[in-house]
């Protein structure tokens, strides 16, 4: 998912590459610092794995772009839709073939297992979903969310009040898990790194800065390498925001360097890793098949220390970093009408 935080303000790329290179040389500002996340977290350089990981991998899914018409999108047929199609009526279900329910959209297969045929998910649905979307529109937050804290879904048959059976892809159980995080769950997070409009970029204001090259390497570590806890990365450190969940990291010191504002410095090349969106969605589960996506990062950042070897903060060598990490701090739960995903969900 992409949303744009830029208003009308048009500057050329080298000069926004400056500017956000100035923005995080050096020590972390407030909205920078490590401690949010963790204030136990362990700064000493040489205290920290060269490589980490979680013990699963969060899965693949498309972000349910809303120009597609979000989990109303019919995805399993030929030619996919997800707008001006009738519903079928309760009559029209039960007299439908199991492959003519398998191409229903998400949205209308849970409001089917509901024993709902007025369709209120579908119409909930329909308050993010239009044609003149921004391509980028989605629900990554809440894919990025649900991959996280909960291992990949399996392709379920579920049987309606009615004796419907309603069969449901593990795409359509993935999308429906992401819609309710996005729409319908009251996240509580914990942000490092900010990000602002186009003008305050220009003006260099701090906290429009990146998130510090020094703060993502005591984030990704700690986390990933010592706690095994994943995060959420925005990987576009541009106008844009691409929330991935990510689970490894590897990193390697490359020898001394110029410090910005430390006792010495340190350059390092490191690889960043996240569930990656699909092209397509699939009925099968993809996690540990050649159909799952994995994107990294490849950063190369400057550590600034201090004379006791603790990192207090860095500087990006090249404009690949992410914008911002956050983490979710509260179970993700699906409640009210949306409460039916706790019975179609089922662990791969």
């Amino acid at each position: 998912m992409r949303i744009s935080y830029w208003s009308s303000v048009r500057i050329s790329a080298l000069m926004l590459s400056i500017l956000s290179q100035n923005a995080q040389a050096g020590r972390w500002n407030g909205s920078n610092d490590p401690a949010i996340m963790d204030p136990n977290f362990i700064y000493q350089l040489k205290q920290l794995p060269l490589k980490g990981s979680l013990d699963y991998t969060p899965w693949s899914e498309t972000y349910w772009p809303s120009k597609q018409g979000s989990i109303n999108l019919r995805w399993n047929q030929p030619s996919p839709v997800g707008f001006d199609y009738h519903s079928p009526s309760k009559a029209e279900a039960m007299s439908m073939s199991r492959e003519q329910l398998s191409r229903l959209a998400p949205s209308e297969k849970y409001d089917l297992f509901m024993g709902k045929y007025d369709y209120p998910l579908k119409k909930d649905v329909q308050g993010i979903a239009t044609p003149s979307a921004k391509y980028w529109s989605g629900i990554c937050d809440g894919w990025s969310l649900a991959a996280l804290q909960y291992k990949e879904p399996k392709a379920v048959d579920m049987v309606n009040p009615d004796g419907i059976v309603i069969p449901f892809g593990a795409s359509d159980v993935k999308g429906l898990m992401s819609y309710a995080a996005a729409r319908h769950f009251d996240v509580e997070t914990k942000q490092v790194g900010g990000r602002c409009s186009g003008i305050g970029r220009v003006l260099g204001n701090a906290s429009c800065a990146d998130i510090n090259a020094g703060s993502l390497h005591v984030v990704m570590t700690n986390q990933l390498g010592i706690k095994k806890q994943g995060f959420i990365s925005e990987i576009d450190p541009g106008k844009e925001i691409w929330n991935q969940a990510t689970f490894a990291y590897s990193y390697t010191l490359l020898g001394s360097a110029r410090s910005e504002d430390g006792a010495y410095g340190v350059r390092v090349q490191a690889t960043l890793y996240y569930a990656d969106e699909l092209e397509v969605s699939e009925w099968e589960p993809v996690v540990g098949t050649d159909k799952n996506k994995v994107g990294k990062l490849e950063l190369d950042y400057i550590l600034d220390l201090d004379s006791s070897g603790n990192i207090i903060g860095g500087s990006f060598m090249s404009g690949i970093r992410p914008d911002f990490v956050w983490l979710p701090t509260n179970h993700l739960e699906f409640k009210d009408y949306l409460d039916g995903i706790n019975k179609i969900y089922t662990p791969n």
